[in-house]
């Protein structure tokens, strides 16, 4: 303990010493230390506390804290294995690298951040959300967007998270991980575009698909499912015109093989893409019936019909209970269609 406690007043004088002390000095100093360094992995534990010290969130030195270099060396000690000798001290170091990598915390203000630098050792310590925050920082910086190297890199991480997705944990995808990526294509595409990047988002999910049907047939732990799922969250999170292209090219891939017919999985997930590109379309027209049903819709009345057609006035009378209810009661209000359109309960025959 007096041990411990006589380093931890020597690392706050050598702090206090910055930078007129510089940190490549107690580097050196400690180097041939025997007792400066972890007896099992060899790592010089004297320096990494005192970097933890010199660029603490709260009581550190702020002027370190900008320095682009050391920020950079201590952020590369804090994902090292070497450093990390139990599951507390990862716990730590996770911290500590949250505290600059992380825009949610105003820790990071404090800090130099390079975005493209620090996505890198998010994806190495596996902190893929992390990753795609730091991604959607770099899309969005008006220093990166134009840079078409970043971009690129932001690119082959979003391969790297997507494999890691693919294969899952424990047989299972994990679906949510390739929903995120799967939304952060559709953002990227128009970028790479631009910058004349060869992207195809068609192509991306398909090789999605491909790489899940693969696991399946060469890994017995996987599960079967994981198709399906690997579809449903592409028809979920990728453009329904984008979806569908994609699908339609694995629609003999997918068949059930004792009959021949289209599996259900797919018949899901074209439904969902069908749903979500006719919502699109409705959002995005603009139609004056479309608006009046709305508007019927929200404030719980009934359009005005004649013949047919949607009058410009409003059914607002005491008597005006005949749409149908969120409890199924029946519609009473003669043979319009308009009251089945305004409620959402019309049945449509193909």
């Amino acid at each position: 303990t007096n041990q411990f406690t006589t380093n931890l007043d020597f690392i706050a004088l050598l702090v206090s010493a910055y930078p007129d002390l510089q940190p490549w000095c107690v580097e050196e100093s400690t180097s041939f230390d025997y007792e400066a360094r972890d007896q099992t992995s060899g790592s010089n534990t004297f320096y990494m506390e005192y970097l933890s010290t010199l660029l603490h969130h709260e009581d550190g030195n702020d002027a370190a804290k900008r320095d682009e270099a050391l920020v950079k060396e201590w952020c590369s000690m804090l994902c090292s294995p070497n450093e990390v000798t139990d599951s507390a001290n990862a716990e730590i170091n996770r911290q500590r690298f949250f505290y600059i990598a992380s825009k949610e915390d105003t820790s990071s203000l404090l800090y130099y951040r390079d975005l493209p630098f620090l996505m890198d050792i998010s994806v190495q310590m596996s902190e893929f959300g992390l990753a795609l925050s730091l991604a959607n920082e770099i899309i969005s910086s008006a220093r990166y967007c134009r840079d078409k190297r970043a971009l690129l890199n932001v690119l082959r991480y979003l391969k790297i998270v997507s494999d890691r997705a693919i294969k899952g944990n424990e047989g299972e995808i994990n679906t949510v991980l390739l929903g995120q990526v799967v939304s952060f294509f559709n953002i990227i595409a128009p970028c790479l575009e631009e910058h004349n990047c060869e992207f195809n988002l068609v192509a991306e999910l398909t090789n999605l698909i491909k790489k899940c049907y693969t696991e399946t047939e060469n890994n017995p732990q996987y599960s079967p499912s994981n198709m399906d799922d690997c579809m449903a969250t592409i028809s979920e999170n990728a453009p329904p015109s984008r979806s569908l292209q994609v699908l339609s090219q694995w629609e003999y891939h997918i068949a059930l093989p004792e009959s021949g017919s289209i599996s259900p999985s797919l018949i899901s997930a074209l439904h969902t893409c069908l749903i979500r590109g006719s919502r699109e379309g409705v959002r995005n027209e603009l139609s004056g019936s479309l608006l009046r049903i709305q508007r019927a819709r929200e404030e719980g009345r009934r359009p005005i019909v004649e013949h047919g057609m949607i009058m410009s006035g409003w059914n607002v009378g005491p008597d005006d209970t005949s749409i149908a209810g969120d409890d199924g009661d029946e519609d009473e209000a003669g043979g319009f269609i308009w009251p089945s359109v305004i409620d959402g309960t019309l049945g449509i025959a193909k």
